[in-house]
C-alpha cells in the first residue's frame, strides 16, 4: 500500500474495519510489541481481543509506512498521562491518535501538530441525557435538551466525541474534567471537526491550530496483510 504524501498543512484520517479474517489477524498480531500482546490478552471476550489487535496492528502498519520502517519495529513512548508518541528515533514531527468502538477504528495522523480522535458506535437504549448531566457543561446539557428525543443519541455523541478528541489531543485525557469546558467555546488555537466514518458511528477530530486540510482514507488489509489498500475521499479544508 502506498500511503498518501502527508503535507505540512494536512491531517490524514484512516477508517479501519476491525472484522478481518484470521490470517490477517495473525499477521497483525505478529507485529505487536510484548506489551500490546499482554494488553490484548487481558480482554475477557475474544471479540474484544481481536478488535484491539487489528486496531493497533493497523496503526503500526500505517506508521511504519509513513516513517519508512517495518510495523514490528515501531516503538512508542508515553507522556505522563499515558498518551503514546513515536519514539524519538523515528523523528519528532509525526503525531497520531487512535480510537476504536465496536467494529471500527479511527486513526488520525499529522505532521508537527497535536491531534486527537474519537469514534463511538450509536447504541440504542442508553440514557444519554443522564450521562450528559454528569459529563457535559451546563450549556451543552441545555443544548442537548433542545434536541428532539429521537435524535438524542446522535446529538450526545456529536458533542461527546468532540470533547474526548480534544482531551486526547491535549495529551491529558480525563485529567481535564469533561464538564469544565464547552466544545463550542474553545479558544482559537484548536479546531474541531465532526466525522461520519461509517453508518451507525459518530466521530470527531481535534487539531491544534487552524487551516489544516483533512484527507480521509480507508485502510483495507489484503489476504496476506502486507498489501493493504487505500480508498481516498475528497479533502475538506476546515478552520
Amino acid at each position: 500500500m502506498m500511503v498518501p504524501n502527508l503535507a505540512s498543512n494536512e491531517v490524514h484520517t484512516w477508517c479501519v474495519g476491525l472484522d478481518l479474517p484470521h490470517d490477517v489477524f495473525a499477521g497483525l498480531y505478529a507485529t505487536l510489541s510484548p506489551d500490546e500482546r499482554n494488553r490484548s490478552a487481558r480482554f475477557r471476550f475474544d471479540r474484544d481481543r481481536r478488535r484491539f489487535v487489528v486496531a493497533h496492528g493497523a496503526l503500526r502498519d500505517l506508521l511504519g509506512r509513513y516513517v519508512g520502517t517495518n510495523p514490528g519495529d515501531i516503538r512508542f513512548i508515553h507522556n505522563g498521562f499515558g498518551k503514546p508518541e513515536l519514539s524519538p528515533e523515528f523523528g519528532l514531527g509525526l503525531r497520531f491518535n487512535i480510537s476504536h468502538s465496536a467494529d471500527l477504528a479511527l486513526i488520525a495522523i499529522a505532521a508537527d501538530t497535536e491531534v486527537g480522535v474519537d469514534v463511538e458506535c450509536v447504541r440504542p437504549g442508553i440514557d444519554y441525557a443522564e450521562i450528559a448531566r454528569c459529563f457535559f457543561s451546563a450549556a451543552e446539557v441545555d443544548e442537548l435538551n433542545r434536541v428532539p428525543s429521537h435524535l438524542h443519541a446522535e446529538g450526545f455523541l456529536g458533542c461527546w466525541t468532540k470533547k474526548e478528541a480534544y482531551m486526547k489531543a491535549r495529551g491529558e485525557g480525563f485529567a481535564i474534567p469533561p464538564a469544565s469546558f464547552s466544545v463550542s467555546h474553545l479558544d482559537g488555537s484548536w479546531s474541531l471537526h465532526a466525522l461520519q466514518p461509517a453508518p451507525g458511528y459518530v466521530g470527531a477530530l481535534a487539531v491544534e491550530g487552524t487551516g489544516r486540510r483533512l484527507s480521509r482514507h480507508y485502510w483495507q488489509a489484503s489476504d496476506t496483510f502486507v498489501g493493504a489498500g487505500t480508498a481516498t475521499l475528497p479533502s475538506l479544508l476546515f478552520s
